[in-house]
C-alpha cells in the first residue's frame, strides 16, 4: 500500500521523489523546517538552507517549508560572535530569523475569499488576533518550533457558521508533486478533499477538478504539469 507522501506517478507529467535526500547529522521529522531546525540549532535558516552541504536537499525540496520526514540537514557549528557594548546600560539583542511568519487565506469554496472577518489564532499559550484582509489573508509571526495552532474566524455570513475554527499544522507541508502535497494544497485553499485516503479518491479528483476550471484548466481530474504549476502558484509554493 502507498504512503501518504507517495509520489503522484500515475496523475502528472512531471513527478518528484519522495524518498529521502541529503546528507547530513540532522534527520528530518514530521513538522520540521528548515526554520524549527535553525531553531533547535542556533543557526539562521539561510545559513543552513544555503549551506553548499545541503545542495541535495535545496534542489529536491526547492523550499525550505516542504522537508520530507527522513531527510538529511547538514548543522554546522555554531559561529562565535562578538559584540562591544557599554557595561552600564541594559542591552537587547534579537535573533535573526526569530519569529517566523506563518500565513493563512480564508476562503469560500469556489466563491472568493471571507474579507474583514474578525480571527483569533491560539498557538501554544500565545494569543494573535486582528481581521482578514482583502483577499481573505491572515498573517502573523510565531516562534521557530511552533507546531500546530487554532484558527477561529468570525464568519457570521448566511449559509455559513457564525464562527469556523481550523487545527492548523505548521511546518507540515509535503512536497508539491506528491498525493499528500496535492491534497493538503487544496485542503487549505478550501476544496474538500480526503486527507486520510493514501491515493487519490473521487472526492479529490472533484476537487481538482473544481481547483482546474477556478484556473481556466480543462477540468480532467487529473494532475497534470500544467496543473501543478497553476497549484504552485495559487499556493505559494
Amino acid at each position: 500500500m502507498a504512503d501518504d507522501t507517495d509520489p503522484v506517478t500515475s496523475h502528472a507529467d512531471i513527478v518528484a521523489s519522495p524518498e529521502p535526500v541529503g546528507a547530513g547529522e540532522w534527520t528530518v521529522a514530521a513538522g520540521d523546517s528548515m526554520a524549527s531546525i535553525a531553531d533547535a540549532t542556533g543557526h539562521f535558516w539561510q545559513t543552513l538552507w544555503d549551506a553548499p552541504e545541503n545542495e541535495a536537499l535545496r534542489t529536491a525540496r526547492e523550499d525550505p517549508e516542504t522537508l520530507t520526514p527522513g531527510d538529511k540537514v547538514h548543522v554546522p557549528p555554531p559561529r562565535a560572535k562578538t559584540e562591544t557594548r557599554a557595561c552600564d546600560l541594559v542591552h537587547r539583542f534579537k535573533r535573526k530569523g526569530v519569529p517566523v511568519r506563518i500565513g493563512f487565506e480564508v476562503r469560500r469554496p469556489d466563491e472568493g475569499a471571507f474579507a474583514d472577518k474578525p480571527f483569533t489564532l491560539r498557538v501554544g499559550k500565545r494569543r494573535y488576533s486582528g481581521k482578514t484582509d482583502a483577499d481573505g489573508r491572515i498573517e502573523v509571526y510565531v516562534a521557530p518550533a511552533a507546531k500546530t495552532g487554532l484558527l477561529t474566524v468570525e464568519i457570521d455570513e448566511k449559509g455559513f457558521p457564525k464562527t469556523m475554527e481550523w487545527e492548523i499544522e505548521v511546518g507540515r507541508m509535503p512536497p508539491l508533486e506528491t498525493v499528500a502535497g496535492v491534497k493538503a494544497r487544496l485542503a487549505n485553499l478550501g476544496y474538500d478533499c480526503d486527507p486520510t485516503a493514501p491515493s487519490l479518491t473521487e472526492t479529490d479528483r472533484d476537487a481538482i477538478r473544481r481547483y482546474q476550471q477556478s484556473c481556466g484548466l480543462e477540468a480532467s481530474g487529473t494532475v497534470d504539469r500544467d496543473t501543478l504549476d497553476a497549484l504552485e502558484s495559487g499556493y505559494g509554493y
